[in-house]
């Protein structure tokens, strides 16, 4: 195996471990499917916790498992399971261990949102197959010119008919469907009055291209399902009303469990946006034929538990109907972000936000040089903003930051247990900060430049001090508050007095040898005081959590013979986890 697909490995595995950590399956949902003797063509919407099929259809007499995967360019023929499928490119199947043919078996999983037959013995009687698991949703794609075997997401109970889903679909209207007769195991055409089985899977034909997944469309930014992880405080989907009339769509939260999620209004006339909490039922206008935008914030400070899932289910009034998997999880493993009754900031759980945060502070209010002592005052409307970057270890000790760069260590494999042929991740690569530059050759870049892979570095020329880091005191987080003293010596070379072309400003004496202190050394005694709520008076996605803020203020001394003071406020934005530096 080449390095450079190793090492590809390796990221794929460290970044699944990073957004989808391993957790308790907390928003399983179940769906409930009836087996008659004979072939059974059904439709499985939910990724099983255990997905092999030995698993699926334990304590049930099944004979075979089928599954349709066809080339891109193979043309299907309806085909009758009773006349047989093994010799049938394209279908996949699996037999009991107990079974003559099992070593024809080439399936061995269940997979989410896909359509199986299922054939049961002749005196199994009726069997009730239980599938706990997830939902995954993936549009259905849909062969040209060709029949698609597929199951359709349409509510339980009142569910549409063929004519009714397939209503604003050209692709669709008037082509045959079949469904399978489980008395003698044939397919055979479906009336469009017949109303739509979601546990069933049909032969439904298409004309042309087609992208149709009902009168209700839904489209995600990404992946299949709203998986915030740990990267991510904000998910948007799209919905679309096809159907042609005015109508609702509805959002409702099912389970036990409630992710504390906040979902974006905007007032129409003012443009105003706020974050109410998403309640157990959102109904939403959906104007005929329009986009209607949902995005949903999740709020780990509220998280009781390290990860947290839910489902919500999305219905129209037509009863279409698609559910999909919420789950996030708190940026560190191992702080949780719901602090105790009266706790205070972070010194009680310093690693709640740890790593690395980069923002501004806006200056907006000075004081007069030549009135010493005086509080800031506010100039005219205008501001001036410096970048800050702050680096808080996982025992809560936070540092201020000149430049840092993050850089990736790469992983390790070893043979796999099962095929010692190939490899499989034993330390998984993971990202790095470093402020020593002479470190950077013993790592791997992050980001491409002209075909090269380097480092990602944050700066900011806002402020400069002697050595790599300068420690912060006091408390980081929510209701706490940092300061520290920034000193300039004369020699900085970044001293606003120091010149090195000027005989006045050189700190050299008059013959250019020896060193002479002529630059002044500047002072700023800097204080950040966190806030529970944005200073901006809008309480976002993330805040409290990836995004933190509060008041600033200054005092400096040196530049003028009075001190100058300054103030302002600050937001803060985690950029890594990354608890550590140079290591």
């Amino acid at each position: 195996m080449s390095s450079s697909i190793t090492s590809l490995l390796v990221r794929v595995a460290a970044l699944a471990l990073l957004l989808f950590p391993l957790a308790p399956r907390a928003a399983d949902m179940t769906q409930t499917i009836t087996l008659k003797p004979g072939w059974n063509a059904i439709h499985v919407a939910l990724q099983p916790a255990q997905n092999d099929i030995e698993s699926v259809f334990a304590n049930i007499p099944v004979r075979s498992v089928w599954r349709w995967i066809p080339n891109r360019d193979q043309v299907q023929f309806i085909r009758n399971p009773s006349d047989g499928l093994e010799n049938i490119e394209g279908w996949y199947a699996w037999f009991p261990e107990s079974r003559p043919d099992a070593m024809l078996t080439n399936l061995f999983t269940i997979d989410g949102n896909t359509a199986y037959l299922v054939r049961l013995p002749d005196d199994a009687g009726i069997r009730q197959l239980t599938i706990s698991g997830k939902p995954r949703f993936i549009p259905t794609q849909w062969r040209p010119d060709s029949f698609t075997l597929t199951g359709l997401s349409v509510t339980a109970s009142n569910p549409p008919t063929f004519n009714e889903f397939f209503s604003q679909s050209p692709g669709h209207t008037g082509q045959p469907i079949y469904r399978l007769d489980n008395a003698d195991g044939r397919w055979k055409l479906v009336s469009g009055t017949t109303p739509i089985n979601a546990n069933e899977a049909y032969w439904i034909h298409t004309q042309g291209n087609s992208r149709y997944q009902g009168r209700m469309h839904l489209v995600l930014d990404q992946g299949e399902s709203l998986a915030f992880g740990t990267a991510f405080d904000q998910m948007r989907f799209v919905l679309r009303n096809l159907s042609g009339v005015n109508s609702s769509f509805q959002i409702e939260r099912l389970g036990t469990m409630r992710v504390p999620l906040s979902m974006r209004l905007e007032d129409p006339e003012t443009g105003e946006v706020g974050w109410p909490d998403l309640p157990d039922v959102e109904v939403i206008d959906a104007p005929a034929n329009q986009d209607v935008f949902v995005t949903l914030a999740i709020k780990r400070p509220q998280f009781t538990q390290a990860r947290m899932e839910q489902l919500i289910a999305i219905t129209d009034e037509l009863g279409d109907r698609i559910v999909l998997h919420v789950g996030g999880d708190v940026v560190q493993p191992g702080a949780l972000a719901q602090r105790p009754a009266g706790a205070k900031a972070g010194g009680d759980n310093p690693l709640l936000f740890a790593g690395l945060w980069i923002g501004e502070v806006v200056i907006d209010k000075v004081s007069e040089a030549q009135n010493a002592g005086t509080a800031p005052k506010t100039v005219g409307a205008s501001t001036f903003t410096q970048r800050f970057l702050v680096h808080v270890n996982a025992q809560g000790q936070a540092r201020l930051l000149k430049d840092v760069i993050q850089m990736w260590e790469e992983g390790t494999m070893r043979p796999s247990s099962i095929d010692p042929s190939y490899q499989e991740v034993d330390q998984p690569g993971r990202y790095v900060l470093l402020t020593n530059k002479q470190l950077i050759s013993l790592y791997s870049g992050v980001a491409g430049r002209d075909g090269v892979p380097v480092g990602l570095r944050f700066s900011s020329i806002g402020y400069d001090f002697s050595g790599e880091t300068l420690d912060f005191t006091g408390v980081f987080g929510p209701g706490g508050e940092i300061s520290t003293t920034i000193v300039m010596e004369p020699q900085l070379p970044t001293n606003p007095f120091l010149h090195r072309y000027h005989p006045d400003h050189d700190n050299l004496d008059e013959q250019f040898l020896n060193y002479l202190p002529e630059a002044f050394q500047v002072v700023r005694n800097v204080q950040m005081a966190f806030t529970p709520d944005d200073p901006s008076g809008s309480n976002g996605p993330g805040w409290g959590d990836t995004v933190i803020g509060g008041t600033f203020a200054e005092s400096i001394t040196g530049l003028h013979r009075n001190p100058i003071f300054t103030s302002g406020t600050f937001h803060l934005r985690r950029a890594s986890p990354v608890t550590v530096l140079n290591q």
